[in-house]
């Protein structure tokens, strides 16, 4: 595998069906385009990895929501997706790390984890106002920021799960696959949360 992930969201908005008048999501697709541009080129492959957690709710037969937006955003960076891994959004950590570890002998991909924090960062949001939303998205970000995948590892689940934190699960499979690189450095980080929900833009390299 090579060295780089992208941390991108899962964000309906950022799929064309949901795409109103002002495109609400026009800023965050072009940062998560861009971010996957250049994790592509940095490692010298057209071809993406995609993790992905299930919905929370499965509804019909259609592949999970952050398989339709990760795969959306990697067409428009001109990308190719390799192949799909598919978490339960309540795996346990030692499932992430077993999928992770098995993926980390993928060569010549990059990862690209479409993940969200949490979905209680306010009144309106989707599930309400919760305190401990903060503190918990501070910890997934302030461990992106440095690029430290023990402590991604150390995310609890059953909180993620009352937070409605749907990329935990993602996040700790890619930790697991990036864990014991060297010089793992994060390139690039953002996030906004318009709706009470966490949406992260990250790149985090390899030397």
């Amino acid at each position: 595998m090579s060295g780089s992930l992208v941390v991108v969201p899962g964000a309906p908005l950022l799929l064309p069906e949901y795409t109103g008048r002002a495109d609400a999501g026009s800023a965050l697709r072009e940062r998560a385009v861009q971010a996957i541009g250049a994790a592509t080129d940095l490692d010298g492959t057209d071809r993406v990895v995609l993790v992905v957690a299930t919905d929370r709710e499965q509804r019909g037969t259609r592949s999970p929501l952050g398989q339709r937006v990760g795969s959306h955003l990697c067409g428009l960076a001109g990308v190719g997706v390799d192949g799909v891994l598919v978490v339960a959004w309540d795996a346990p950590v030692a499932e992430c790390r077993a999928l992770g570890e098995h993926l980390a002998g993928r060569p010549a991909v990059t990862l690209v984890a479409v993940a969200d924090g949490s979905a209680r960062r306010g009144e309106k949001a989707p599930g309400h106002l919760d305190p401990r939303a903060v503190v918990f998205d501070d910890d997934l970000v302030a461990a992106l920021r440095a690029a430290d995948p023990a402590a991604l590892l150390d995310l609890d689940p059953a909180l993620a799960a009352e937070l409605l934190a749907h990329g935990r699960a993602p996040l700790q499979v890619a930790a697991a696959a990036l864990a014991g690189r060297g010089g793992l450095h994060c390139a690039d980080l953002e996030t906004a949360d318009p709706f009470g929900v966490l949406y992260v833009v990250a790149r985090l390299s390899a030397a």
